[in-house]
């Protein structure tokens, strides 16, 4: 064995790691140093790959947040990563899972696709609703148009009868004369 080789090997003895397999959704908990402070921080996703082998061995890990994929890649024996944990094993027949990415571009297309049609529906709704409010004024204006006109013609009928009544009292005001003269003259005969 070569003197580099050794000296991997000597390097990752100490630490132990999960047999990890593409497929697999696994939380990593890195460390994070932030100026004189330092914490952990977990990335959860599904492992797309592993690549290399022994000590200089690496897996790419994806994560979609938001709509967008994320993706890291982390060395397996690399002293920054505190704990890898296997949350969920998953069986899948591809040593590397590539097409993951293509799936959340489609995903995105749908989403865009569905998006558009939900604002033509939304328009479509907005015009139906304002259609209806339209044709409610409308038919709102033609019964107050209706009542309007049944109003001026109550109102012209009873004109109408006033005169009538007017003109039969003038008729029988000039008729009350002659009549009472005429009933005078039968009687005096």
């Amino acid at each position: 064995m070569d003197l580099l080789r050794y000296f991997e090997v000597k390097q990752i003895t100490g630490i132990e790691r999960p047999i990890l397999k593409p497929g697999d959704i696994v939380k990593v908990e890195t460390k994070v140093q932030e100026g004189e402070k330092s914490r952990v921080q977990t990335f959860e996703g599904t492992i797309l790959g592993i690549r290399g082998s022994g000590p200089s061995t690496s897996f790419t890990v994806r994560r979609e947040t938001g709509g967008f994929g994320v993706e890291r890649v982390f060395p397996l024996y690399s002293p920054l990563i505190k704990n890898i944990e296997v949350v969920k094993r998953q069986k899948v027949r591809r040593a590397k899972l590539l097409y993951l990415r293509h799936v959340g571009r489609r995903r995105f297309a749908e989403d865009v696709k569905s998006m558009q049609r939900l604002i033509k529906e939304e328009g479509e709704k907005k015009r139906l609703a304002e259609e209806k409010i339209k044709r409610e004024a409308e038919a709102q204006a033609k019964e107050e148009r209706k009542k309007i006109a049944a109003e001026k013609a109550t109102a012209e009928d009873k004109e109408e009868k006033k005169e009538e009544s007017a003109e039969a009292e003038k008729t029988d005001e000039t008729l009350k004369p002659a009549v009472t003269d005429s009933i005078e003259k039968s009687d005096a005969k």
